[in-house]
């Protein structure tokens, strides 16, 4: 299987992902879009710049997976949509409803039109959006073939367990 790997926005998501990636290449292989902000200064992600970095990445793609964190997740479901982006399944850890919510996008139709099976890894006290709080959002803007898994007692937006992180993955995927 085939990942395209999806970060969350600030610069030490970079080390995150080539950990996790690096974790997972054990079952897949896989490609990370690098954020442009990562390299020219800019504090945060241009998700518009970055749907057509990550259409150039896929362009000769199919048959693959997505795992993707934080504003990572905004930018797969937001190409999903706009179908520039076509994974078989996906896997969101740490999904920031509100912040998606705050840069003016239409999140709610973006899940409720979400057609292709969707895992979500949510921490239960994360503090950009808690495993409650998403909860609560799925069952009123619910994703067609949706799963979320709590990781209880956590209180970050980090998600640093990787072997747990590639045993949902490994299952989910395969």
């Amino acid at each position: 299987m085939h990942i395209i790997y999806l970060a969350g926005n600030s610069l030490h998501n970079k080390d995150w992902i080539e950990k996790v990636k690096l974790e997972f290449d054990d079952f897949s292989s896989g490609t990370i879009l690098y954020y442009d902000h990562w390299s020219n200064g800019k504090e945060f992600i241009d998700v518009d710049g970055e749907s057509e970095n990550l259409k150039q990445l896929i362009k000769d793609q199919s048959n693959y997976c997505v795992f993707a964190k934080s504003v990572g997740s905004i930018l797969a479901l937001k190409t999903i949509y706009e179908k520039t982006f076509d994974p078989q399944k996906i896997v969101l850890c740490g999904h920031p409803y509100l912040l998606a919510k705050k840069m003016g996008l239409p999140i709610d139709t973006y899940l409720e039109s979400l057609k292709i099976p969707i895992t979500f890894i949510q921490n239960e006290h994360d503090p950009l959006y808690s495993f409650s709080d998403l909860e609560k959002t799925l069952k009123e803007h619910s994703p067609a073939h949706f799963s979320l898994v709590k990781n209880e007692g956590t209180d970050s937006h980090d998600y640093e367990d990787y072997p747990k992180l590639a045993e949902i993955v490994q299952n989910f995927f395969s």
